[in-house]
């Protein structure tokens, strides 16, 4: 009786080993997820707030917002007022 007992606890210690550690559902596959969801969230947050700000761009874009264009002109196309001195820093 007493070796079926051991034979008994040996062959569940083992399962439960096996499930802890290399099953799909075990620690390391929780952990690993756990991570994952931690980065996708962050990243989930950095295109939001990208998102917030090309919506912002696109509503001042319709309502001709003459500072926000003035910008972009200076900005992206390198253009200037009249009679003011653009000094280039190449880097």
């Amino acid at each position: 009786m007493k070796n079926y007992l051991i034979g008994f606890f040996l062959i569940l210690s083992i399962a439960i080993i096996y499930l802890i550690f290399f099953s799909q559902s075990s620690l390391f596959s929780f952990f690993n997820l756990r991570n994952e969801l931690k980065e996708n969230k962050n990243i989930l947050n950095t295109l939001e707030e990208q998102t917030k700000d090309l919506q912002g761009n696109i509503k001042k874009l319709k309502n001709n917002d003459l500072e926000y264009l003035d910008e972009l002109a200076r900005d992206k196309h390198e253009m200037s007022k009249p009679n003011e001195i653009i000094i280039f820093n190449n880097k």
